[in-house]
């Protein structure tokens, strides 16, 4: 120890270079003495400063761990050149190892440069936790989270955005260690250029419930082929129970599922004049009008539209009617014709229903001209009774209706002209029963059949009794035969009103029953069977019993346009619902194109007589109507659906 006492005495006293030192001839024997406590004093400051980082490195917990790394080789790199010096005497000549920031040795040969260096670190420490320890606002706002949830990763990723979004609103959320640190969100925006291209804005998305069906032409019947080109007419027809507001308020608990706004008027004659206008018929045929809502409301806008109408108000009570308009750019009016069914001397005929028959001829246009060209159209509108336990009387109404039609078509007939038939209306009688099946085949067997299964709208076969219909089912005072005929020439019976004769037959008829007619002449010669009261047993009394027979007959050939059964799903059509239920009473019958026979083919006619469907509008299923609401709602102002159909009329080669 002694000798290595010696040595290190020896080593000290050698002279070293100094830059710093003022004078090279400083005191050598004073030197060790001054460099020792200088080294002391140093190695105490920088222990005190490692120590004061440390805690403030444990009280800042935003210190980065790499910051934290440094800070203890700092420490114990110095603690170990502290042990070196002192142990070993490695600070000969002054010369002092450190440690810097970036792993390498540096020497000093003094110990104000080793203080220097020391003060350096110390400054660099404190700028690097300055940065570390800025606020949330400060060190977030700049930047956004593009990695995903930042509560589920402790790795993020940033982006740094413009300026612009710094005022942006968003949330601050907790991240990192422990969830000390803190990451602000601003709201989130879509970039200016999209993987998704721009769609840009188009008119306003309306569903279509209802589509235009086009009649598929292998579907047709197979005609000969045309050889001729002829002319033809395109036209269109709506039939449309409308919905009186008197009936509506009446029965009120047929409604009760509806909003109050959708049963009010005015609300619902705006829908219904949009949609007569967007489908805009050539023909309309109009059921359950309000006589005062006609007048004031729908004629007036109608008339403006070029339609010319006809309104038949039902007699009784009840303030509605039928009503048919055409425009007068189409057609021109050769005949019209309003039917009352109400005929109390019949004793059956008791309600007051009605009916119009116009007859229509087509219009063209050539060279600046509008022409009449046949042939011509009759067009019939009804609304039938209701009552479904009254079959009796509703085949009644309907014999009138299809004899006025074929006292019509025989009156084009002798002007040599065929006529065709477009037949619409609500005869409260759904499909395939016995009314439609009397409509469609032109014949019905009606012998003890009960009243309420000829329209079917009601099933009361549970009941243990009910009417049945017997031969005859009118009497022959209402001048109608079992064919459906008037049974005499309703042209002649019309003109003797004014001709030589001073009352009708029909008149006469009426006053059988006055008072006056039962009280018998003093001077009546009696004659049997003739003034006498016994039944009349002539030979024309026996011979209408023969002809009325347990089977009705009719000659105007009529189709339906809708098969009543939803294509593709084989759903039932409806055309009216309420709160009772959905079904079909809406019908458009017309009189269609048959195929050639075969003495027309031998003659190479054009084509047969008739209609051709050209398409429709869809109707639709119960199921979908309850899901709008069911009827009427905010898309279809009545409790009937509108039925709407396209013809195509051949016109006459002249």
């Amino acid at each position: 120890m002694q000798d290595q006492s010696g040595e290190m005495k020896e080593r000290l006293k050698e002279p070293v270079p100094q830059e710093n030192t003022p004078s090279p001839n400083r005191d050598e024997e004073n030197l060790p003495a001054v460099l020792q406590k200088d080294m002391k004093n140093d190695a105490a400051a920088q222990t005190t400063d490692m120590q004061t980082t440390v805690e403030e490195e444990r009280e800042d917990p935003k210190m980065g761990d790499g910051e934290k790394v440094v800070l203890h080789d700092i420490m114990h790199d110095n603690q170990n050149e502290k042990e070196i010096s002192t142990s070993s005497g490695d600070n000969v000549d002054g010369i002092l190892k450190i440690l810097t920031l970036d792993g390498s040795m540096e020497k000093t040969n003094c110990p104000e440069q080793n203080r220097s260096k020391t003060e350096n670190r110390k400054e660099m420490l404190q700028a690097s936790d300055a940065d570390t320890s800025k606020s949330p606002d400060e060190c977030w706002d700049d930047y956004i989270v593009t990695t995903g949830n930042p509560l589920l990763s402790n790795s993020q990723t940033f982006l740094k955005i413009d300026e612009q979004h710094d005022a942006q609103t968003g949330w601050h959320f907790p991240v990192g260690p422990g969830l000390a640190q803190e990451v602000f969100c601003p709201q989130w925006s879509f970039p200016a250029a999209s993987y998704y291209t721009t769609v840009e804005p188009t008119v306003p998305f309306e569903v279509m419930w209802r589509v235009w069906e086009d009649v598929d032409a292998d579907s047709e019947s197979v005609l000969t082929p045309i050889t001729i080109k002829t002319a033809s007419l395109d036209f269109t027809v709506m039939s449309y129970n409308i919905l009186a507001q008197d009936l509506l308020e009446l029965n009120q608990h047929l409604y009760a599922h509806c909003p109050l706004e959708v049963l009010q008027w005015s609300y619902r004659c705006n829908l219904l004049l949009k949609e007569i206008e967007k489908w805009a018929p050539d023909i309309l045929c109009l059921q359950e009008v309000q006589e005062n809502h006609y007048h004031e409301h729908l004629h007036p806008v109608l008339s403006q539209r070029g339609y010319i109408c006809v309104y038949q108000r039902r007699t009784g009570t009840k303030t509605d009617g039928c009503a048919v308009c055409y425009q007068s750019s189409r057609f021109a009016e050769a005949a019209v014709s309003k039917l009352e069914f109400f005929r109390p001397e019949t004793g059956l005929l008791d309600r007051h229903n009605v009916g119009v028959v116009l007859l229509l001829r087509p219009l063209v246009t050539t060279e600046a001209e509008v022409k009449e060209a046949g042939p011509p159209l009759c067009v019939a509108n009804t609304h039938l009774l209701f009552n479904p336990r009254r079959g009796d009387v509703k085949l009644a109404q309907l014999a009138i209706m299809l004899a006025e039609i074929d006292a019509v078509i025989k009156s084009c007939k002798a002007r040599g002209e065929h006529c065709n038939v477009v037949f619409c209306g609500d005869f409260n009688s759904i499909p395939h029963l016995p009314l439609y099946q009397f409509i469609t085949t032109g014949e019905l067997s009606y012998q003890r059949m009960p009243t309420w299964m000829v329209s079917g709208q009601e099933d009361l076969s549970y009941k243990p009794s009910y009417h049945r219909l017997f031969a005859p089912l009118w009497p022959s005072s209402l001048g109608i035969s079992d064919t459906c005929q008037y049974t005499t020439d309703i042209n002649k019976t019309r003109s003797q009103n004014s001709g030589t004769r001073g009352y009708s037959h029909e008149f006469m008829l009426q006053l059988r029953f006055c008072p006056a007619a039962c009280v018998r002449p003093e001077n009546l010669v009696l004659i049997p069977g003739v003034t006498d009261i016994k039944p009349d047993t002539s030979e024309d009394a026996q011979s209408y019993e023969k002809r009325f027979r347990d089977c009705l007959k009719h000659q105007v050939d009529l189709e339906s346009v809708y098969k009543h059964v939803l294509p593709g799903s084989g759903f039932p059509e409806v055309t009216t619902l309420h709160s009772e239920g959905g079904t079909t009473v809406d019908y458009i019958f017309y009189s269609p194109k048959r195929p050639l026979t075969k003495k027309q083919r031998a003659y190479k006619t054009s084509g047969g007589k008739g209609l051709k469907l050209v398409g429709s509008l869809s109707l639709l299923s119960e199921d979908l109507l309850w899901s709008l609401n069911g009827l009427p709602n905010h898309i279809f102002p009545s409790d009937h659906l509108s039925l709407v159909a396209r013809f195509q009329l051949e016109l006459d080669d002249a």
